[in-house]
């Protein structure tokens, strides 16, 4: 494509070159860590490796597809809204009361935003609710 193009022209300026592909196990630990922060299982990586070899698109296509659709989805990238949100199961009562004080109730929204993600609820609706 020409953004390739201009991309491999910029680093031949320079004296660089790309890097070079990565094998199957590779790809998969990556988008498996990237998508749910989890390692894949041995069998997983054989299974995505012998795939691969034979139909490289179909493959990735079908691993990112059940990466997307693993509840471990939304708990990875719903942590990320969690924390800007400032989320936490208890209320620091430490500076007035000594201890922390349990927020009975909060898990609720720390599941309806794993279930936002999860269901790939459009962004504009979930911020509105």
């Amino acid at each position: 494509s020409p953004i390739d193009a201009f991309i491999l022209a910029k680093l031949e300026a320079k004296g660089l070159t790309p890097s070079p592909a990565a094998d199957a196990r590779t790809l998969l630990r990556r988008v498996s860590f990237d998508l749910i922060g989890l390692p894949p299982t041995f069998e997983e990586v054989e299974a995505f490796a012998k795939e691969y070899a034979a139909k490289p698109q179909a493959a990735w296509e079908k691993v990112v597809d059940k990466l997307l659709a693993s509840p471990h989805y939304g708990e990875r990238w719903g942590r990320h809204w969690l924390d800007v949100a400032r989320y936490a199961d208890t209320k620091d009562g430490v500076l007035m009361y000594g201890d922390d004080r349990v927020r009975p109730f909060a898990y609720t929204y720390r599941d309806y935003v794993i279930r936002a993600f999860n269901e790939d609820k459009p962004f504009d609706r979930f911020i509105h609710e």
